[in-house]
């Protein structure tokens, strides 16, 4: 039996990518989901295009996962039985691109012109008719007493 499911988890490992016999890569990651106490781990099988994505995933990252969740149960080296999570994902997203792991933005858009007149010149909106010109000299009139 297996039902839907969708969460948010942490990566324990970096995803590891595989290829079936009929040639498709597919990739197999552990993801941590919960805090502290409550945390549970989760083995997560990823096919289709979705693969892709997580073949990009490194230890630590944060993702969301959609797929069909379902309890393994097998028996240990010491003879006991053990039990855990197995998930089977077509959709997987990277989540929480903050600081190092930030998309780097090209150069162009991460220097901005130095000035307000050259960011004014390159702006869509222009005044409705034609302007006076400015006259950057600034005159003072007197003092009032």
């Amino acid at each position: 039996m297996t039902i839907d499911c969708a969460f948010f988890g942490f990566l324990a490992a970096d995803a590891e990518v595989r290829t079936s016999q009929a040639g498709k890569q597919w990739a197999r990651l552990r993801i941590g989901v919960g805090k502290d106490d409550e945390l549970q781990w989760v083995s997560v099988a990823v096919f289709g295009k979705a693969a892709e994505i997580a073949a990009g995933l490194k230890k630590g990252d944060r993702c969301y996962v959609e797929g069909a969740i379902k309890l393994d149960t097998w028996r240990g080296n010491d003879g006991a039985d053990r039990h855990g999570l197995a998930v089977t994902s077509f959709k997987i997203d990277k989540t929480h691109q903050i600081g190092r792991n930030k998309p780097q933005r090209d150069q162009q858009k991460q220097d901005p012109p130095a000035s307000g007149r050259e960011r004014a010149a390159r702006s869509d909106y222009a005044p409705a008719g034609k302007a006076p010109a400015f006259d950057d000299d600034i005159t003072f009139a007197p003092e009032w007493r």
